[in-house]
């Protein structure tokens, strides 16, 4: 997998199996209609979820070591943190803002990072001429 792309690959399956323990209509319906229904169970969902956020989380901390800014390992952390707390341990209206908000924190933390190891490599490249 090409550096870039963990974490925004474990951003987007952690949020979609999130959102999917949530009964999220669009993802559950989208589930029904592949006949995929079977595979909204919470003993498939959150190993799942756990594994992609561990692969952001890995995203996140590689790349603040090749960019030097820890800003988007810590968001993405705590939007990992928040997620799984939301679907876990927590249940109600709390959970589905913490799911949200952690999906947010998630988000902008793959977006920071890509950016910032864009602007790295055009420093880098400037340095170097």
């Amino acid at each position: 997998m090409k550096p870039g792309t963990r974490d925004g690959a474990g951003v987007l399956g952690a949020i979609l199996a999130a959102l999917c323990c949530a009964g999220t209509p669009f993802i559950v319906g989208g589930l029904a209609a592949l006949g995929l229904g079977f595979l909204r169970k919470d003993g498939i969902l959150w190993p799942a979820m756990l594994l992609a956020l561990a692969v952001a989380v890995t995203g996140f901390w590689k790349g603040a070591r090749t960019h030097g800014r820890w800003g988007p390992f810590v968001v993405g952390g705590l939007g990992a943190v928040s997620l799984a707390a939301g679907v876990i341990l927590v249940h109600g209206f709390p959970a589905m803002q913490m799911i949200y908000g952690g999906s947010a924190a998630l988000v902008i933390g793959a977006g920071w990072n890509s950016y910032a190891r864009r602007n790295r490599a055009t420093v880098s490249t400037r340095a170097s001429a």
